[in-house]
C-alpha cells in the first residue's frame, strides 16, 4: 500500500526530455525522504514519456506519471497535480531545473517550526544551458529587507501548504502563465509567507525557457492582476480621476502636444487611451495654452484648465502641478478623488490595460503609489574608489538578478492615493511599479523620438505611409 508523503513535488513537462532525468535524479537524492514525485507529460512529442516512465517503473512507490495527450498548459497540469496530491507540502518543480539535496528538508522544516507560515521560497543558482554555475540570486529577506510584498515568489520551488493552496480554490486556469503571481496575490492577503536565505535549486536560462518571453510575462502578469482586483470590486469603489498635464511647447519641439502622429494629435491618444480603460469618472487637462484647452472643451468627461503661468516655468516639479491640478477638481468642481493617476501625454504607445494595471497594483498591495518603469537590462556602472563599478553585475553574464534590477521611470504613468498628495510629493514612502517595455515607454520628447513612434504606429497599422492611416 503506498504511504502518505509529507511533501508532494510535481513535475510538468512538455518537450523538456532532454532536461527531466536531472530534474527527477535531484528528487531522489533528497535528504528528505518523505516525498512523493507526480511527473506530468504535457503532450510532449520529445522523450519526455520514455524517461518519465522508466523512473516511475523503478520507484513505483513514490513516483507517479501521467500523460495528457493533448497539453493542458502549466496551470492546468498543477491543479491536476493539487487534485492527486497526497502530501501535506506541496512544490513544482520544472523539468529543465533541479534541485539541491537538501531543498526539502531545509523548507518543509521551516513550515514545520513555522505554523503560521503559508509558503516559503529559496534563494537559488543560475545556470546556463549545461547546469554550469552562472549567479546566484539572494532574494530580500521579507520582514527586514523587504516589507512591500509586490515581487511574488518564484512560482518554481515555492512549498506551499497544501490546504492552503485548496482554500484558495488552487490555481487560475483562465492564466496560461504567472502561475506563482496568481498564487501569491491569493495568498498575501490571508495568511504570511516567507523565505529562507539559502539557493536551494538551479534554475536553467536557455533559449526556450519561459522566462525570456518577456511580453508574454508581462502580459499574463497584467491579466493576474486584473483578476485578482476584480474579485475586489464592489457596490462602493474608489473614485478615481485622471491628470494629464500638457505644456505644449519645448525650445526642440513646438506645439508638440497638437502635433499630428499617425491622424491624430499626440494629447488625442492619452486620451482614448484614458477613455479605453473605462476608470476614470473624471479626466483633468491642465495646460499653459489656449489651443490645448480649446482642444480638449469637445471632450465627453474631460475638464480643462488653464493653469497658472508659474507652474509651466522649467524648475518646477511634477508634483506642484499634480497637487495644484488636484485642489482645482476639488475647490472648483466639487470633485474629490480616492485615487488619482497622472498620464505623460508625451507616451504615445502606452496601451490602456496598462494604465488599469496602475490602478490595480495600487488597490492590491499596501503601497502609496504605483510609478510605471522600464527595466534597465545593460550593464550600468557607478564611479568609485577605483573608478568605474558595476551596479548590476550579474548582467556581465546576461542574468538579470531581483536584487540588482535597476528600473529607470518612464513618467508615462503614476497612480497615487490622494490623501498622500503634497505639494513636494506626491509618491509617499512606499513605492510599487508596472513594467513597461522600450517601445512602450518612448516619449516624444525630440523629433527623432517623434519619428520613432510615427514609424512605430505606421508599421502597427500596416500602413505604408503615414497619410493611409
Amino acid at each position: 500500500m503506498r504511504q502518505k508523503s509529507k511533501i508532494t513535488v510535481y513535475i510538468p513537462c512538455h518537450n523538456y526530455g532532454e532536461y527531466l532525468a536531472e530534474a527527477i535524479e535531484s528528487v531522489i537524492r533528497q535528504i528528505e525522504r518523505g516525498w512523493e514525485l507526480i511527473i506530468i507529460d504535457d503532450g510532449s512529442t520529445d522523450n519526455t514519456s520514455d524517461v518519465a516512465g522508466a523512473y516511475a517503473a523503478l520507484h513505483p512507490e513514490q513516483i507517479r506519471f501521467v500523460r495528457n495527450e493533448a497539453p493542458k498548459k502549466l496551470i492546468g497540469c498543477a491543479n491536476a497535480a493539487l487534485e492527486m496530491a497526497r502530501g501535506e507540502y506541496f512544490m513544482r518543480l520544472d523539468a529543465d531545473d533541479f534541485l539541491d539535496e537538501s531543498a526539502l528538508l531545509v523548507m518543509s522544516a521551516y513550515l514545520d517550526n513555522n505554523p503560521d507560515m503559508a509558503l516559503v521560497f529559496p534563494n537559488y543558482f543560475y545556470v546556463d544551458h549545461e547546469g554550469n554555475y552562472l549567479r546566484v540570486e539572494n532574494r530580500k529577506k521579507i520582514g527586514s529587507e523587504s516589507k512591500l510584498l509586490d515581487l511574488p515568489a518564484h512560482g518554481a520551488c515555492t512549498m506551499v501548504r497544501k490546504r492552503v493552496l485548496k482554500s484558495v480554490g488552487g490555481y487560475s486556469e483562465s492564466l496560461q502563465a504567472q502561475d506563482g503571481h496568481d498564487l501569491w496575490l491569493k495568498i498575501i492577503g490571508r495568511y504570511q509567507v516567507a523565505n529562507v536565505e539559502t539557493a536551494l535549486f538551479y534554475y536553467r536560462q536557455h533559449d526556450r525557457s519561459l522566462s525570456r518571453d518577456g511580453e508574454r510575462l508581462l502580459s499574463n502578469r497584467r491579466r493576474v492582476k486584473r483578476m485578482m482586483a476584480a474579485r475586489n470590486e464592489g457596490t462602493v469603489n474608489p473614485r478615481i480621476v485622471g491628470i494629464v498635464p500638457v505644456k505644449n511647447t519645448y525650445p526642440h519641439t513646438p506645439n508638440v502636444a497638437l502635433r499630428d502622429i499617425g491622424g491624430k494629435s499626440l494629447l488625442d491618444y492619452t486620451l482614448d487611451q484614458a477613455a479605453a480603460t473605462g476608470l476614470f469618472d473624471t479626466v483633468f487637462v491642465s495646460t499653459d495654452d489656449p489651443a490645448v484647452a480649446e482642444h480638449c472643451r469637445s471632450g465627453e468627461g474631460v475638464i480643462v484648465s488653464m493653469r497658472p503661468e508659474a507652474l509651466s516655468q522649467h524648475h518646477v516639479r511634477f508634483s506642484h502641478v499634480v497637487h495644484d491640478s488636484v485642489n482645482r477638481l476639488e475647490q472648483e468642481h466639487q470633485i474629490f478623488p480616492d485615487i488619482v493617476v497622472a498620464l505623460s501625454v508625451h507616451t504615445p504607445m502606452r496601451r490602456p490595460e496598462q494604465i488599469v494595471e496602475a490602478v490595480d497594483t495600487l488597490r492590491l498591495y499596501d503601497s502609496d503609489s504605483v510609478i510605471s518603469v522600464c527595466e534597465a537590462t545593460a550593464l550600468h556602472f557607478r564611479h568609485g574608489q577605483y573608478g568605474l563599478e558595476p551596479l548590476n553585475p550579474a548582467m556581465a553574464n546576461n542574468v538579470q538578478l531581483d536584487r540588482e534590477t535597476l528600473y529607470v521611470e518612464n513618467r508615462s504613468i503614476r497612480a497615487m492615493w490622494r490623501d498622500l498628495i503634497e505639494p513636494d510629493d506626491i509618491f509617499g514612502t512606499k513605492i510599487s511599479h508596472i513594467v513597461m517595455s522600450e517601445r512602450d515607454s518612448v516619449a516624444a520628447s525630440s523629433e527623432e523620438n517623434i519619428g520613432r513612434i510615427s514609424t512605430m504606429i505606421r508599421t502597427a497599422s500596416g500602413a505604408t505611409d503615414l497619410s493611409e492611416l
